[in-house]
């Protein structure tokens, strides 16, 4: 299991806690995202969930580019599900163009 500076887990590090799980920074990462594609992006814990993966990917590895999609570690979609729940999830799908 890869380590976050001596976390088992990213949900461990501060920079988690701060940064990624709020309220204010999932929500302005969707919104950015609106304003990027032109998408309509509703205020909904599902657009809160995307906002904080958007934010993880972003801070940890950088722009992936498009179609190009990677599995989240599980105690960090763990953490975002359990702070913004949804009845029925999708879980990961693999890109039809790429999938590192």
């Amino acid at each position: 299991m890869k380590e976050f500076e001596g976390h088992s887990c990213i949900t461990k590090h501060t920079h988690f806690t701060e940064y990624i799980l709020t309220e204010s920074a999932t929500k302005a990462a969707a919104h950015m995202f609106s304003m990027m594609s032109g998408e309509e992006v509703p205020d909904t814990n599902k657009s809160r969930r995307y906002g904080a993966y958007r934010l993880f990917i972003a801070s940890s590895i950088g722009h992936l580019g498009k179609g190009i999609r990677i599995r989240l570690p599980s105690c960090f979609v763990r953490a975002v599900r359990d702070r913004w729940p949804s009845p029925n999830y999708t879980g990961f799908a693999s890109s039809e163009l790429t999938d590192i």
